[in-house]
């Protein structure tokens, strides 16, 4: 797989750029080959581009890399995850504070707070998955992409100062490290939820590595050189960018590792086809499509309301029945012309008037001694 050879490309220009960023604080400015600082600084942003550029070409080139990856037991992964979920919990507590005592109510500040304080909770799930407990499936789907809406919060909050001083002033390379840490976590989230996309693992190589490349040098950098001694809670912020860094090269590390090749894995969907009726399974019978806990809690109604109830939601067929035949039919009046009697109706008033002219004497006298007893 192609995408392991950004490895390559990865350490010598991470270790360049480390120097490059660590000698402007350990040698007077101009002292490396003239160099300033300002041109030291760019240059380790253009190691970090070209980082960028090489692994965006060998995963463009890959064409056997998984889409898909299950994560792995990792325990430097789990340690970095969850220092990292105690700095966000301590930032977090520590802005709303601020933000309260001072009676100055910034919503940005108090956002990247809340969003701090949700992102710590997700790290602790992470670093515990990384370390102890591991279980296949779709963890958390929601809540795993916080880590990346807290980075580009706090690289808004990063635009905004950049609007009041000058760009010589700006620290450019604190932009850098969250935008590359908003694109990693997005995308490591997408992985993570087993989301049916194409590139979630390559992002993560094409934004992890220079996310990595960035934030380590930059957040010791700050640490050794712009520590605040009076102030201890303001280091949280570059502290917190260190232990993101450590925790992407671990993950990262573990991917190259793990990862499967596309004919290695078949990704299982809890779809289940429907059954399909046809014409000619049904034919003849009175079937009804409706789901099995609709028809259990139907209730029972009685002969007349069946009757009448509506055949809507049902597969039924049409039955034609023969045609009764009128009680004066010619049927019936010739089979009434072989008798002595004529068919009566239903009721005994309405006979006609010439029953008892038809009568034979016989049956007149049996009908005289029977209403004489009457």
């Amino acid at each position: 797989m192609k995408s392991k050879l950004s490895w390559i490309t990865f350490i010598p220009l991470a270790l360049l750029g480390c120097f490059l960023k660590l000698v402007q604080g350990f040698l007077p400015e101009g002292t490396l080959l003239g160099l300033s600082n300002l041109i030291l600084e760019y240059l380790f942003l253009g190691c970090v581009a070209l980082i960028l550029i090489f692994t965006f070409i060998f995963t463009l080139a890959d064409k056997k890399i998984a889409a898909y990856y299950l994560p792995h037991c990792n325990y430097p992964a789990g340690i970095f995850g969850l220092l990292s979920a105690i700095l966000l919990a301590a930032d977090g507590a520590n802005t709303l504070f601020h933000s309260f005592s001072s009676g100055i109510v910034d919503v940005l500040s108090v956002i990247s707070a809340v969003l701090a304080l949700l992102s710590a909770i997700v790290f602790i799930v992470l670093g515990l998955n990384h370390s102890f407990r591991y279980k296949e499936g779709k963890q958390f789907s929601l809540l795993n992409v916080i880590p990346a809406l807290f980075c580009a919060v706090r690289m808004i909050l990063c635009f905004v100062t950049f609007t009041t001083i000058s760009i010589r002033l700006a620290d450019v390379s604190s932009l850098i490290c969250y935008l590359f840490a908003t694109l990693f976590f997005y995308n490591y989230a997408l992985m993570l939820s087993l989301t049916k996309v194409k590139r979630a693992v390559k992002n993560c190589f094409v934004f992890g590595l220079p996310a990595a490349a960035v934030m380590v040098p930059y957040g010791i950098y700050r640490l050794m050189f712009a520590f605040n001694s009076e102030v201890i809670l303001d280091n949280i912020q570059p502290l917190e960018i260190t232990m993101f860094g450590l925790y992407i090269l671990c993950v990262l590390i573990e991917i190259s590792i793990f990862v499967r090749r596309q004919d290695e894995i078949e990704f299982v969907t809890d779809d289940v086809p429907r059954v399909d009726i046809s014409d000619e399974k049904v034919e003849g019978f009175i079937a009804s499509n409706q789901g099995e806990d609709d028809n259990d809690t139907e209730q029972v109604m009685d002969e007349s309301v069946m009757e009448s109830r509506d055949t809507d939601g049902f597969l039924y067929q049409e039955m034609q029945l023969e045609d009764e035949e009128p009680e004066d039919s010619e049927e019936k009046k010739a089979d009434a012309d072989s008798y002595l009697t004529e068919i009566a109706e239903e009721d005994d008033d309405q006979r006609p008037k010439d029953y008892e002219a038809r009568l034979d004497d016989i049956d007149r006298l049996i009908l005289e001694i029977n209403e004489q007893s009457d």
